[in-house]
C-alpha cells in the first residue's frame, strides 16, 4: 500500500473493509485518505455520479454539510497505467474525527450534539423530499448484498443464523430485505450514523460523509440505520471504559434527529425493519472485517427476539439513557 501523503497522520485505523489515514493540511482541514479493503462486504470508492452530483446540489442548510469524496492519485501512479478500482477517496473536513469517536473515546456526551443532529434531521429530509435522478438506478449497496447474502447462505455466519434464527426467521429477514431492496423512491445516504458526522468547532456546521453507500432507496433506510447506529454506541459504550448515564444518553440524539426530520418521517414499521435490517449487515461486517467475538456472539443472540418484534427494540422509547433500548 502506498501512504497517501508524506505528512504524518493525527489519527489511522483499518479493518480489512478499509483504511483511513487522517493528515493534518490546517488549523481546521483535515484530509480523510481511505483505501479500500480486501472484502466485499462493504462498498468502497465515490458513488456513481449522478448521485454524488444530486447530494452536491442539495440546497441543505448552510449548517449542514454534505461532504462528497473525491477520488485520490496516488503519488506514484505513472499515468499510463490503469486507475486503481475501487480508487482510494479523499475528504476534507474540519476534524480528525467524527462525533461517534468523540463521544466513544469520553471526549464529548451526546447531548453536546443534539443541535447539531437536530439540523442533520432537517437536512436528510430535505434530501429525501428531493426528486432523485431517475436513470441510472442504483440501490444502496449494502441492502442488493444481504439480499444477496441472506438468499444464498454462503458462509459460516450465514449457517450460524439459521441455527440461531430458525429457517422462519431467516425467511422473514430475506422477505423484508427484499421489500426494501424494491423501493427506489430517492436518494439516500445509506449509512447515516455518528460515525458520519464530523462537527467544526468554529461554527458548528455538520459535514455529513457521502460514502460508497449512497444509492437509491427509501427514505426509511436513512432513518433506521440512524436509529440502529445509536443503538450499537450503547453497546459499545457499555463495553467501553465511558459509560456514564450522561454518556450513554444516545436517545436525545434520537428525540433531535427525529424532531429535526420532523412529522413527514417514514412510519414506524417500515423505519424499525430498516434499523434490523441494518443490524444483520452491520453484523456480517463484523465477522468479514475483524472475525469472531465475543461482542458478535452478544448481537447474534439477541436477533431471535429482534425478528419477532420486527426490529421495535432498535428504536428508542421514550426513556432517558441506555434503558431507553429494551435489551
Amino acid at each position: 500500500m502506498t501512504p497517501p501523503t508524506p505528512e504524518p497522520a493525527v489519527v489511522s485505523y483499518g479493518t480489512r473493509a478499509s483504511t483511513t489515514h487522517v493528515v493534518r493540511r490546517g488549523p481546521h482541514l483535515f484530509h480523510w485518505h481511505r483505501t479500500p479493503g480486501v472484502t466485499t462486504v462493504k462498498a468502497a470508492g465515490p458513488p456513481p455520479s449522478p448521485v454524488l452530483r444530486h447530494l452536491t446540489g442539495q440546497p441543505a442548510e448552510s449548517a449542514v454539510r454534505f461532504a462528497v469524496p473525491r477520488a485520490a492519485e496516488p503519488p506514484s501512479r505513472d499515468p499510463a497505467q490503469p486507475r486503481q478500482e475501487p480508487p482510494d477517496v479523499v475528504y476534507e473536513l474540519p476534524d480528525s474525527v467524527s462525533i461517534g469517536w468523540h463521544m466513544l473515546a469520553g471526549d464529548a456526551v451526546p447531548r453536546q450534539y443534539t443541535d447539531v443532529v437536530s439540523r442533520v434531521g432537517r437536512a436528510v429530509r430535505t434530501l429525501h423530499q428531493n426528486p432523485a435522478p431517475l436513470a441510472p438506478h442504483r440501490p444502496v449497496p449494502w441492502l442488493g448484498g444481504l439480499c444477496d447474502w441472506l438468499s444464498r447462505r454462503p458462509d459460516t455466519l450465514s449457517e450460524r443464523l439459521v441455527r440461531r434464527l430458525g429457517a422462519g426467521r431467516c425467511a422473514r429477514l430475506a422477505r423484508w430485505a427484499e421489500e426494501a431492496a424494491a423501493v427506489a423512491d430517492t436518494v439516500v445516504l445509506g449509512t447515516l450514523s455518528p460515525g458520519v458526522i464530523v462537527v467544526d468547532a468554529r461554527d458548528r456546521t455538520a459535514h455529513v460523509l457521502v460514502g460508497a453507500e449512497a444509492g437509491h432507496g427509501a427514505p426509511a433506510l436513512d432513518v433506521g440505520a440512524f436509529a440502529e447506529a445509536l443503538s450499537t454506541s450503547v453497546d459499545v459504550a457499555l463495553a467501553g471504559a465511558h459509560h456514564s448515564p450522561e454518556q450513554l444518553d444516545y436517545p436525545s440524539l434520537w428525540q433531535a434527529f427525529a424532531s429535526g426530520y420532523g412529522p413527514g418521517r417514514p412510519g414506524d414499521a417500515a423505519v424499525r425493519r430498516a434499523a434490523l435490517l441494518r443490524r444483520v449487515h452491520r453484523l456480517r461486517a463484523m465477522s468479514g472485517h475483524i472475525g469472531d467475538n465475543a461482542f458478535l456472539q452478544v448481537q447474534i443472540d439477541r436477533l431471535p427476539a429482534l425478528v419477532e418484534q420486527e426490529g421495535g427494540p432498535l428504536i428508542p422509547a421514550h426513556r432517558d439513557g441506555a434503558g431507553a433500548w429494551e435489551r
